[in-house]
């Protein structure tokens, strides 16, 4: 299933389903969105939030793509459920918990990693994930050589996940004002940072709560939002 859109700078984007066998043989499909005659060696895995495949998450999908990278999003969730899309509420806030919790850390980050190395095979990989993915993008980084860079907003569980240095550069974002990430556990991996081998770069934006990048929250901070954007294309795009 193919189809394109008009995006800003004249950018057509061609959306395509696609599936490939992860490590256990699983096959998991993804969604993946590339610019029109992309002449570009990078490319995203984009990691969404407990809330599933959100037209918020193929909105940033084809925010990067319309910045020339190749994006692509894993069902993670497929394994359980197909199609999964819950509204920024409590009840879909629920359903994404019990589908992460029932679902757990390991097949996701499989997952990830077997997309990862397909990509691979024609492009440099990095990986960009929001709350849950943000978390599991960081677990990504831990267990594979095979990311570029990496970069997690506000990744609730990343404190936790503090033993095993990343393989890569990363950015992480986090909002001052998220109590599911209070300074004090920022303080705690501002820590682990300064004795990773690998550069990570740590950014808190003041008034911002969990989710301040997603426009379809509540917590939607435009400043904050616009602002890590910035640094994150730059990180993406090796710009000073």
């Amino acid at each position: 299933m193919l189809s394109y859109l008009n995006l800003t700078y004249r950018t057509m984007i061609k959306i395509t389903n696609k599936i490939i066998k992860s490590a256990d043989d699983y096959s998991l499909p993804y969604l993946q969105f590339e610019p029109e005659n992309n002449t570009s060696n990078k490319s995203i895995i984009l990691v969404y939030e407990i809330f599933g495949l959100t037209d918020h998450i193929k909105n940033v999908a084809k925010e990067y793509a319309e910045n020339g990278f190749l994006v692509a999003i894993p069902d993670i969730f497929s394994r359980l459920e197909n199609n999964i899309d819950l509204p920024y509420n409590k009840d879909g806030f629920s359903k994404g918990l019990h589908l992460k919790n029932k679902l757990g850390w390991e097949l996701p980050v499989m997952d990830i990693v077997a997309l990862a190395a397909t990509l691979r095979l024609e492009y440099n990989v990095s990986v960009l994930g929001y709350c849950y993915g943000g978390s599991l993008a960081w677990l990504a980084m831990q267990k594979s050589f095979i990311f570029e860079k990496g970069i997690c907003y506000y990744g609730s569980s990343i404190p936790e996940f503090l033993e095993s240095n990343v393989n890569c550069p990363g950015m992480l974002h986090f909002g001052s004002d998220d109590k599911g990430i209070p300074i004090k556990s920022i303080e705690k991996v501002k820590k682990f940072i300064n004795m990773n081998k690998n550069k990570i770069e740590l950014f808190v934006y003041e008034n911002a709560d969990h989710g301040f990048n997603c426009n379809q929250r509540k917590s939607y901070n435009k400043i904050a939002a616009e602002k890590a954007f910035e640094k994150t294309i730059k990180f993406l795009k090796d710009l000073k």
